[in-house]
């Protein structure tokens, strides 16, 4: 198995486990830093640092020039936090192109 395939592996299965527990709202799905982190570690063939480049470059993750996270207004505290942004429409292009076979 290739890196490619293993980090849109574990991408699809971190997505689909989101899909379960977190809203899809404009299709994103905002998590804290620390579950963000907690997931990416979960696999250890490659340093946080290493994944989360590569899921920037992927555009796995929305983000910030410099950082994997984006200012996000809490509609419950009514205050902007820094949250990871998953973007759900990429998760769907990988997903389709994953599970698409060639004829």
């Amino acid at each position: 198995m290739t890196l490619l395939e293993l980090v849109t592996k574990e991408f699809i299965s971190i997505v689909e486990g989101l899909s379960d527990t977190e809203t899809v709202e404009n299709n994103r799905i905002v998590i804290d830093r620390e579950v963000f982190r907690t997931l990416l570690e979960k696999y250890q063939y490659m340093k946080f640092k290493d994944k989360t480049k590569i899921y920037k470059d992927l555009n796995f993750i929305i983000h910030d020039k410099n950082n994997y996270t984006m200012p996000h207004k809490d509609k419950a505290t009514n205050k902007t936090v820094r949250k990871v942004i998953i973007n759900y429409n990429t998760y769907e292009t990988i997903k389709y192109l994953a599970s698409s076979q060639l004829n």
